[in-house]
């Protein structure tokens, strides 16, 4: 794990698809240092070649070999007990600091009294499902794990997650065709909001979780902004747009016609017809659905 920190407020940097330092808490940006920047490199182009090698089949070796760059955090609980959060990846949400860790997502609530953690488990009990639910949605929600009350007053909620399971930040641009499966499996998601009468409210790079050799996604955070909206919200296929456009990066020039008029058009006015016309896109754009291997060795560091 490769961290920054901000100068002017000491809060965790992240790195844009353009290669920029912004820091999520006071908006600060930065330039990479030369070391810095070869530092970046090397852990990019061994994680690319990590998700490129599993795109197969899992490979355990493989997966070990990446966890060596993990970094470790400690917090203290109530009772005195050490909390070791061992991670590969760092992430900041709406103020809410967000852990990858091998078998877990970790959120860590600063100053919580248990609210937060009280709603997230409220909302995602709400969840419903089809009776003919024959892809598994249900599979793609969070299942809580537990949930601590740090020393500080804040509190940490932990899900599950399996081990391929990476956050979207994490992958930086992609191909169109793959943003492609990214949006599909975000509308199946949509669709289940909808179908609960909940609005997510904060679907983004950090809350979307995906399986690059599977093409699953999972959305494991945002859940304390959530709420029970009758017919779902709008607002959630608008940010799935925008992380279409921000993931497919500087490839978003050559990317179908179809695909870029429909992340920059209003929404339908519900997620079934957001759906209905989204599988155009995929039949006029992407010539139908067709599972391509993710093959990340030559895309630019």
């Amino acid at each position: 794990m490769i961290n920054f920190k901000c100068r002017n407020c000491g809060g965790e940097m992240s790195v844009s698809v353009s290669g920029d330092l912004s820091c999520s808490y006071c908006g600060s940006k930065a330039v990479f240092t030369d070391k810095d920047l070869r530092d970046y490199k090397d852990f990019r182009y061994r994680l690319l070649a990590y998700l490129s090698a599993i795109s197969d089949s899992p490979d355990t070796e493989q997966t070990d070999r990446i966890w060596r760059y993990s970094a470790t955090e400690e917090y203290s609980l109530s009772d005195g007990r050490p909390l070791r959060i061992n991670y590969l990846f760092k992430g900041m949400q709406n103020g809410v600091t967000v852990y990858t860790a091998r078998r877990n997502v970790i959120f860590l609530f600063p100053e919580d009294d248990g609210r937060a953690c009280e709603h997230f488990a409220d909302i995602t009990g709400r969840l419903e499902f089809p009776p003919a639910d024959i892809k598994g949605l249900a599979n793609y929600f969070p299942v809580i794990a537990g949930s601590f009350r740090l020393k500080n007053g804040g509190m940490a909620l932990s899900v599950i997650k399996d081990e391929e399971l990476y956050p979207l930040s994490a992958f930086g641009s992609l191909p169109a065709e793959h943003a492609a499966w990214i949006v599909s499996r975000l509308e199946n998601l949509c669709c289940v909001l909808a179908y609960s009468e909940i609005a997510h409210n904060g679907i983004d790079p950090e809350s979307v979780f995906i399986n690059a050799r599977t093409h699953e996604a999972f959305l494991l955070g945002g859940w304390w902004n959530s709420a029970v909206s009758t017919g779902g919200s709008v607002q959630d296929l608008l940010d799935l747009r925008k992380i279409a456009k921000r993931i497919t990066g500087t490839g978003y020039d050559s990317s179908p016609e179809e695909f870029r008029r429909f992340i920059t058009s209003p929404p339908a006015g519900n997620a079934f017809d957001d759906f209905t016309q989204w599988d155009r896109v995929i039949e006029t754009g992407f010539h139908g659905r067709k599972f391509k291997k993710l093959d990340l060795s030559n895309l630019q560091i």
